[in-house]
């Protein structure tokens, strides 16, 4: 969900199901592409969608399939050598509410980037939809990075909070003797960055320098925590279909200056984490610490505000236990491939609210 471009993991299975991982690099979108793809979420209710979405899938398979061939060639290794490519493709429309159509009630979930092109270009078998089989189960297709942490810290006899802040902000919640639960937050860098975009020409917020400099409207970060989704109780998941300009427009458009505007959302971005938190799990669970990943730890405003706000917290950053908070997803989608191919159940039907246990991914051989 945050547009940065391919994050590409090689990662190693040994005799369990843990990842291990190698090595890691990001393959950047083209500038051109990059505002393809966000001008084809923005625009889902146009026509012009129609002609460019096909398309797009095919183009972000031929440069899924050079990224792979980029990190295989990197590490000195043959296309014989891998094993497979786990590709979760790039997002473009996540609905897991019910729209009825012609009397028919449907969920959907898309990610494009062609697996065909991916396995002809690098003649190595490709698993991609990872999502559509939990919806079909009756879950919400997300969030799926619960099956990783549920791998690392299931044998663990404290209870672990797992976060991590990507354009969405997801939690899971595991340990020895519990159930699983996860459910994603609400709008992680994905506000932050459209604002960013809009009002400063820049395309994130580095290290939360300029939110630093705004005022925080607190009476907008109140008035938008009565949005609706933040009461719907968990599993549930989100996307940035919900949380867009459309949001920031119903809540923050009152506030004029445009730093005021990014502190206030960088602000409402902690805000939100701490709230489902405390709402959600707190109530129930006693983590002892809150392992944190993904690209939203690197903005020093947003986790300043996040550590004010659960003090009595213990931080700790995932690369801890050698999981690259960076190569995270990446890491996760690796193991999601693996257990598809192996014929593992891999979804957690208590974190996404699927009825029953499924084989998630689709396979395209050579």
């Amino acid at each position: 969900t945050s547009f940065d471009g391919i994050d590409v993991a090689l990662v190693q299975f040994n005799n369990n199901l843990r990842p291990v991982f190698v090595n890691g690099i990001l393959y950047k979108f083209p500038k051109n592409i990059k505002n393809k793809i966000q001008e084809t979420m923005l625009e889902q209710n146009k026509l012009g969608t129609l002609h460019d979405l096909p398309l797009l899938n095919f183009l972000l398979g031929e440069l899924f399939a050079k990224a792979a061939l980029a990190i295989i060639k990197k590490n000195k290794l043959k296309t014989k050598n891998i094993f497979l490519i786990a590709s979760h493709g790039q997002t473009i429309f996540h609905h897991p509410w019910f729209h009825n159509i012609s009397g028919h009630k449907i969920r959907a979930t898309l990610q494009i980037g062609e697996s065909s092109v991916i396995a002809k270009r690098t003649s190595i078998k490709t698993v991609s939809n990872f999502r559509e089989s939990d919806i079909v189960a009756g879950g919400e297709g997300a969030p799926l990075m619960p099956y990783l942490d549920y791998i690392y810290f299931n044998e663990s006899k404290n209870i672990k909070l797992v976060l991590n802040i990507g354009g969405i902000s997801n939690v899971t919640v595991v340990g020895k003797k519990i159930t699983p639960i996860a459910f994603d937050i609400g709008p992680g860098n994905a506000l932050i960055d459209l604002v960013c975009k809009k009002h400063f020409k820049k395309d994130f917020d580095k290290d939360g320098k300029l939110a630093s400099k705004g005022k925080i409207n607190f009476s907008c970060v109140e008035a938008a925590l009565k949005d609706p989704y933040f009461k719907q109780t968990p599993p549930k998941s989100t996307g940035k279909e919900y949380f867009n300009e459309g949001f920031i427009k119903d809540y923050f458009s009152n506030i004029k200056d445009k730093k005021n505007k990014l502190a206030t959302i960088t602000y409402f971005s902690a805000k939100v984490i701490e709230h489902a938190i405390s709402k959600f799990i707190l109530p129930k669970y006693k983590p002892n610490e809150l392992i944190i990943s993904g690209g939203g730890i690197k903005n020093k405003t947003l986790i300043k505000h996040l550590k004010n706000l659960l003090p009595n917290v213990r931080f700790v950053n995932s690369d801890k236990y050698k999981l690259p908070s960076k190569y995270k997803e990446a890491i996760l989608f690796a193991l999601l491939g693996y257990t598809c191919v192996k014929g593992i159940k891999n979804n957690i039907p208590s974190c996404t609210g699927a009825k029953e246990k499924v084989i998630l991914g689709k396979i395209t051989r050579v």
